[in-house]
């Protein structure tokens, strides 16, 4: 039914539900996964205050952004291995650093995706009225089919 499938993650429970949920739909058929995880707020270049002495300790130079895009690579390789567990062998993992609803669209647009799948995560009842979410804005902006998972 789809040959290639975009699970978008964040490390939350509900990404872990559609991982889950896209393993389901892939592992039966010959349908490829990809995991993405996008950086929205990617630090500086500077060092944080906490690793400044083992900086000098083990003559390292590690930057806000090495952190943050450290913790993406833990999501993505957590996620990884749940498909593998899942039953899914044909699996690719993406870390890209933008806006996240705008990333995933052109994602699955250069990849070929035919179905989006990300789990729902809300702002809060206000802030999710002003701004909106993410599943929301790719729902509206995609060309393929969007599955939200609760």
């Amino acid at each position: 039914m789809f040959n290639s499938i975009l699970v978008c993650i964040d490390g939350s429970e509900h990404a872990n539900r559609a991982i889950d949920l896209a393993c389901e739909l892939a592992k039966n058929q010959s349908t490829k996964l990809t995991l993405l995880h996008v950086i929205t707020k990617p630090g500086g270049q500077h060092v944080p205050e906490a690793l400044k002495s083992l900086q000098e300790i083990e003559h390292v130079h590690i930057t806000e952004r090495d952190v943050v895009e450290s913790v993406g690579r833990d999501v993505l390789e957590a996620a990884s291995q749940r498909v593998r567990k899942g039953g899914v062998g044909d699996c690719d993992t993406l870390l890209e650093v933008g806006d996240a609803a705008g990333t995933i669209v052109e994602t699955a647009k250069s990849s070929g995706a035919d179905l989006i799948v990300m789990g729902r995560r809300g702002l809060g009842d206000f802030t999710g009225l002003l701004l909106g979410s993410v599943s929301h804005k790719v729902a509206q902006a995609a060309d393929c089919s969007c599955l939200t998972v609760k």
